[in-house]
């Protein structure tokens, strides 16, 4: 029955993204997509500065003609930066420049005070399924939905679903980690070592997941104490390419 269960989850939960895996020994250049490193601004583009008016870093840089996803514009640069001290509540900005131009060649690298990446990662974006993980606050109502169509019962809430995995001889958690759940994505899941922040910051619309990165994407990268970093966005933002109105975020162990 469990069996049944995982297969109409996986089902309810699977959406197309693109995974990011790290091109070992490979320094990006200027248009590559990439986790750090010198980011394309177009000349006479002003570079992004934090609160305290400094060089923010760039944390990653898309190119969107690279990738095919429903509702996401197919051309275009989006870029996400973070402050260098990489703080708590996160200080960012996004931009997206939708026609690629001549940019500025007259940018230097900045370099993160915090340890995020210790190099400028060229990465590379393969396209896959992701599912639901555990820590993601609809989980639990998604999985009760499965659990009373396949098995009859009713399960009010996360508590509730780990027992019943374990009446049935089942461990729940090592259930869900057998599922794809990658380290890096675009347009996957976010995952958390805490707590899913979107209830809690009334964000809830902002359901998509733009991008995801965990410490466990690859050598070299840590956010905070072995954190994820993360970015929300709605889907009528992301169909208007309006990416600006997305939200950034992090949490570690």
């Amino acid at each position: 029955m469990i069996e049944k269960i995982m297969e109409l989850y996986k089902e309810r939960t699977k959406k197309e993204c693109y995974r990011i895996e790290i091109e070992e020994g490979i320094t990006p250049s200027i248009m590559d997509d990439k986790i750090g490193g010198i980011p394309y601004l177009p000349a006479g583009e002003e570079y992004p500065l934090d609160k305290n008016n400094n060089p923010m870093i760039l944390l990653i840089q898309i190119n969107l003609g690279n990738i095919k996803l429903d509702n996401y514009p197919q051309e275009g640069i989006l870029e996400i930066f973070i402050d260098k001290e990489c703080t708590w509540p996160c200080d960012y900005k996004i931009r997206y420049y939708r026609n690629i131009t001549e940019y500025r060649k007259n940018l230097t690298q900045i370099d993160s005070e915090n340890y995020i990446y210790d190099k400028p990662l060229k990465i590379k974006l393969i396209k896959d399924i992701e599912h639901m993980p555990l820590s993601d606050y609809r989980f639990s109502d998604v999985m009760s939905e499965v659990i009373k169509e396949v098995a009859g019962v009713e399960i009010n809430n996360y508590s509730e679903v780990e027992e019943f995995f374990n009446k049935n001889g089942y461990d729940m958690y090592d259930e869900l980690y057998k599922i794809n759940i990658f380290p890096g994505n675009i347009s996957g899941y976010a995952d958390f070592t805490q707590t899913d922040p979107r209830p809690i910051k009334d964000a809830e619309g902002k359901v998509e997941c733009l991008v995801k990165i965990d410490s466990n994407l690859g050598h070299g990268i840590m956010i905070g104490d072995s954190g994820i970093i993360f970015s929300f966005i709605s889907e009528e933002d992301i169909k208007s390419g309006n990416f600006n109105n997305a939200i950034v975020d992090w949490d570690c162990c």
